[in-house]
């Protein structure tokens, strides 16, 4: 059996099925818009399966919402972009286990400091 995922999925599963049920889909209404089964739109909503990047876009489309939607809410977060690059501050997930998907980075890192 799986274990349950840092808090960001848990966050983000609350999200969309407050969402999905704002605008009265079951979770087979939006599984089908989708092209998933039910089954597998329970695991992203309980947070127990993560959300692929692709699937958030869709579902951002069909649930008429923006990216910053899935996250908002989530305590002590911040995203900034400055001068220096990118940085992700998440103080709620110290000490936690937490995974970074990159894809097409390009430029030099500096400074690395893993915790």
């Amino acid at each position: 059996m799986k274990s349950k995922l840092p808090s960001i999925e848990a966050h983000i599963g609350q999200q969309l099925k407050k969402r999905r049920e704002e605008l009265n889909l079951t979770q087979h209404d939006l599984a089908t818009s989708l092209e998933i089964t039910p089954q597998q739109l329970s695991k992203y909503e309980r947070g127990t399966d993560r959300l692929p990047a692709y699937r958030l876009y869709q579902l951002c489309k069909v649930l008429i919402v923006t990216p910053n939607f899935f996250f908002d809410g989530l305590e002590e977060g911040l995203i900034c972009i400055n001068e220096q690059g990118n940085r992700l501050i998440w103080n709620t997930l110290k000490g936690q286990k937490v995974r970074i998907e990159l894809g097409e980075l390009y430029g030099t890192v500096s400074d690395i400091k893993i915790v």
